[in-house]
């Protein structure tokens, strides 16, 4: 059953002054004591241009951080000072447990600049796999086009419908921001624009999900190979 979960994000802005700022942790405010933030490792891997000649401030921030969260009083406000602030208190709904929920939250936010290089690799393995199922099983019916803006282009053989498709992860915001910005103001009749989510799960009730959708974009569940098999098939179909 799902549920209706609030949370607040805590940002650090190295300079007082400046309006840039690094997302630093995640707390449940309807679950207590449930929140994640950077470890020590992690914020050692952050990079930022704020953070130049302020490294050594950061980490002891996180630490400070970390000292908090033991305690469970990341949410009191008087251990903290003027270079943190809190993000508007938002909500969600989910059927997940409250630590995963933590969790995803603490990945859309800022555990996505962490595993870049692993999801770069996932999405090449993705890619290759549709290339394969396109040459060996769609051949007659899906022609692959090699376009710049997006990582997979394919027109259906009998109709002519080009389909602009982009692999990424549907709840993280510079992917579907990334896949929005790419379409136009008018969809064409003869073009389709497709988000292909890598995560393997599209959640209909994401911000992100309906964002895009407003801008004629698709979502499609994209990460096992049966799920990129129906998406050809879709592509194949169209007479």
């Amino acid at each position: 059953m799902r549920q209706i979960h609030t949370y607040r994000v805590i940002r650090y802005f190295p300079h007082v002054l400046s309006d840039e700022f690094i997302n630093v942790g995640v707390v449940l405010t309807s679950a207590k004591n449930k929140q994640r933030i950077l470890t020590d490792e992690e914020a050692a891997r952050i990079h930022c241009p704020a953070l130049i000649g302020e490294r050594k401030k950061f980490l002891g921030i996180i630490a400070h951080l970390g000292d908090l969260a033991a305690k469970g009083a990341l949410l009191e406000t008087e251990h903290y000072f003027h270079n943190f602030r809190f993000a508007d208190e938002r909500q969600m709904a989910s059927s997940k447990r409250a630590d995963e929920i933590v969790n995803d939250l603490f990945d859309d936010y800022i555990g996505f600049k962490l595993h870049t290089e692993a999801k770069k690799e996932q999405k090449t393995i993705i890619v290759e796999t549709s290339m394969r199922l396109v040459e060996h099983s769609f051949k007659r019916y899906v022609r692959v086009r090699r376009g710049q803006q997006f990582d997979l282009e394919f027109e259906s053989v009998k109709a002519g419908i080009v389909h602009h498709s982009n692999v990424g992860k549907s709840s993280l915001k510079h992917d579907a921001m990334q896949m929005a910005f790419s379409t136009p103001d008018v969809r064409k009749p003869d073009e389709r624009y497709d988000f292909l989510d890598l995560t393997g799960e599209v959640d209909k009730e994401s911000f992100y999900v309906k964002k895009m959708e407003q801008n004629f974009v698709d979502v499609y569940p994209y990460k096992e190979e049966e799920q990129i098999a129906k998406y050809l098939e879709k592509i194949a179909a169209v007479a």
